[in-house]
């Protein structure tokens, strides 16, 4: 095993091993064309033997048969088996009577092998007459042992030298092989093991050249004056590097300088914007148009109802009432309050009653998961548009199939069906037609406004083509699940026990019950400790104890001005102690995210430097089709695009990333050092919302972050 390892290391060891297979392919075939020739030579000797000694005694074996001379034929039978190929002579008579038998004792017993060779079977029979008179046989067998030994020395021999001429061949070729072509590139390999872009310096690149003219020595000689080349452009980039870091470090001093004065005219204009809900976010600026635009029509419709009482009118108003509802759940949908541990089977069962009849037929398969840590009306909201959307496009007598399945920390809703036909031009409606025909599903929402309420949950929304054709609809959100959020509370409570001192037997026997099932320390119903957790329901006891307390309402009527939850439930426990576990007198805010597109190195360094200035760690790209790829997995706060790109420009990549449902709404700023107006409305017409001319400043860079990003002083330090 070791040498065949060492085979496929050598590369002469390899040319050896494979020219002494061929050789001793060719020598097998010259040595069985030996053998053959051989075998025929001594089958013909054999003969010829054999033919020669039966004619010489042939004529005494037809008189003395003639002369009935049984005595003779015994003595010529006799002498006639003295010869060393013939072991066996009968004289038989015209009527098949046996006049003399010789037969000579056997030393060997012939092969198969030897008798597949000498195929004949060794008898040879020969007429006896006189005078034309025929008086019977004469029946001789030969001895195939002497030629079959004879042809086995002849075998060996030729086998043997087939092998000694196959070794001294591959021998040969190694030899050659490694002096021209493996020792070359073992002593190239040997001076290129170990370099790198530190020692690349240091190294004598002249010794690596060779003299030779061959292709070997062109190869060498052409790798040397390409690592000349590289240490060329190493020292080049060190050099550029150096100036830039100076050239940096001196725009920084004057960049501190004008930041705090920007800071607050960057802090009104915030204000304003926030003041403004034509300059909200898009989604908030959509649901916010949606809903003036239902207020009146429904105003008018309840004034309607105010003197007639008609069935239509009554349920188009419910509808109406309806969606602005699942609107203002759609508003708040991205909002941290709200969340509770919920049995995610049990609202999918309750969706699906709420299901009309005579609308396609629904299974559900419920997952296997516990319980998770959510918004009920959001999901149930998301759920229902799934479902109403998937009905509406299915055929009346088509089937769904809805599954449920939770695994690392996501969600999965999934609809598939034989009649389910979607388009991607669907997930661009908002609504659904507020027609007779669609009042009695849950939800109007289109799956533009799904695709919205996903995306706030921490997810996707997207449509995939099935193999007969028909559509699987897709929608994954964030979630946690008690067990993973559990470990985070232990540890908190384990310098902060729990102490439960609660009036209410009942509720205090169910927080008893929950802290020892979820494994948190708990502590002697001492309030007077200050280091432990309290959890009361009696607003005095609160105040005393300080902020490391949690207040449970278990009465109807809570005291004013107290802030209490509403109910005495697992998920008002779970949530006040994630509440007490996190950070105190921090604000948590999640950097910004901002792609860098530019081909220029020289250019993406800077951009990087003013960036990390505003507290920002951009992820960067070189060119579009990085930037699309980047894009398909991380939603960006802003992106910015450099337009004239190898691989592909920034143009076409702004329109594929248009395309994605993740950043189609995401600002993308053009860098790019075209000025003209044509050029300016090719950005715009691509999809770009706005452009930096180059050379640009950091005080460029803020103002678009500025302005481009709604939240900006909310996630970035001055």
């Amino acid at each position: 095993m070791q040498i065949f390892s060492q085979v496929k290391k050598k590369l002469a060891l390899q040319l050896a091993l494979n020219t002494a297979a061929v050789t001793l392919i060719i020598a097998a075939i010259i040595s069985t064309i030996s053998i053959h020739s051989s075998i025929q030579s001594l089958k013909t000797r054999q003969q010829q033997i054999v033919s020669s000694t039966i004619s010489s005694t042939l004529p005494s074996f037809n008189l003395a048969t003639f002369n009935y001379n049984t005595r003779l034929n015994q003595q010529l039978a006799e002498g006639l088996v003295t010869h060393p190929y013939i072991i066996s002579a009968v004289v038989i008579d015209s009527t098949g009577t046996q006049l003399a038998q010789a037969i000579k004792a056997t030393t060997c017993q012939p092969s198969t092998l030897g008798l597949m060779i000498f195929s004949e079977p060794g008898i040879h029979i020969e007429a006896l007459s006189y005078n034309n008179t025929p008086l019977g046989k004469l029946i001789i067998e030969l001895d195939h042992c002497r030629s079959i030994a004879e042809l086995n020395n002849q075998a060996w021999n030729i086998l043997f030298n087939a092998l000694l001429f196959s070794l001294l061949l591959a021998t040969f070729i190694y030899a050659a092989f490694y002096r021209a072509v493996t020792s070359p590139l073992t002593r190239l390999v040997k001076q290129l093991t170990g370099l790198t872009a530190d020692n690349l310096d240091k190294v004598d690149l002249t010794r690596m050249q060779s003299r030779r003219q061959d292709e070997l020595g062109q190869l060498t000689n052409q790798f040397a004056a390409l690592l000349n080349l590289l240490k060329d452009h190493i020292h080049q980039q060190r050099k550029a590097e150096a100036t830039i870091n100076d050239y940096s470090i001196k725009l920084e001093e004057l960049i501190h300088k004008r930041t705090h004065a920007l800071t607050h005219l960057n802090r009104r204009l915030q204000q304003s914007a926030d003041d403004n809900p034509v300059t909200a976010a898009p989604l908030q600026a959509r649901l916010h148009t949606l809903t003036h635009l239902l207020q009146e029509p429904l105003d008018q419709l309840v004034n309607t109802l105010s003197d007639t009482e008609q069935t239509h009118a009554t349920a188009m108003a419910t509808h109406i009432r309806g969606l602005l509802r699942d609107l203002r759940i759609l508003q708040d949908s991205n909002s941290q309050r709200g969340r509770e541990l919920i049995d995610i089977s049990n609202i999918a069962t309750e969706c699906l009653q709420n299901l009309p009849p005579g609308y396609a037929s629904t299974d559900y398969q419920p997952p296997a998961s516990g319980a998770l840590y959510l918004n009920r009306e959001s999901v149930r909201l998301l759920l229902h548009s799934l479902l109403s959307n998937a009905i509406i496009h299915t055929s009346s007598k088509g089937h769904l199939t809805l599954s449920l399945w939770h695994e690392q920390q996501r969600l999965t809703f999934s609809l598939s069906g034989a009649e389910l036909f979607l388009n991607e031009a669907l997930f661009e409606q908002d609504l659904m037609p507020l027609c007779p025909e669609n009042m009695a599903l849950p939800s109007a929402f289109g799956l533009g406004l799904s695709r919205e309420l996903a995306q706030l949950l921490g997810g996707e929304l997207r449509a995939q083509q099935q193999a007969d054709g028909s559509s699987l609809l897709l929608c994954s959100i964030h979630c946690d699940s008690l067990e993973n959020l559990l470990p985070k509370v232990r540890k908190h409570l384990h310098q902060h026990p729990l102490s439960i001192v609660v009036e209410n037997n009942q509720c205090r026997t169910r927080l008893t019950r929950w802290s020892e099932q979820w494994q948190l320390p708990l502590h002697s119903d001492d309030s007077s400790n200050v280091h432990n957790l309290l959890v009361t329901d009696n607003p005095e006891t609160a105040r005393r104890h300080g902020d490391r307390c949690i207040l449970l309402n278990t009465r109807n009527d809570p005291p004013n001005g107290v802030t209490t939850t509403e109910v005495c439930s697992e998920s008002d426990l779970l949530t006040a102690l994630l509440e007490q576990a996190a950070p105190q007198h921090t604000e948590t805010t999640r950097s910004l995210r901002v792609l860098l597109v530019d081909d220029n190195t020289i250019n993406r360094m800077l951009c990087q430097r003013y960036l990390k200035n505003l507290n920002i760690e951009p992820d960067t790209a070189d060119n579009g089709l990085q930037a699309i790829s980047h894009a398909r997995h991380t939603r960006y706060d802003l992106i910015l695009m450099d337009c004239q790109m190898p691989v592909m420009d920034g143009f076409e990549a702004t329109r594929q990333i248009r395309r994605n449902s993740l950043n189609s709404q995401t600002p993308i700023i053009a860098l790019t050092g075209l000025i003209g107006e044509n050029e300016r409305q090719q950005c715009l017409t691509a999809g770009m919302n706005d452009f930096i001319g180059k050379p640009f400043t950091q005080d460029q860079i803020q103002a678009t972050l500025v302005q481009w990003i709604n939240n900006y002083y909310d996630n970035a330090s001055d």
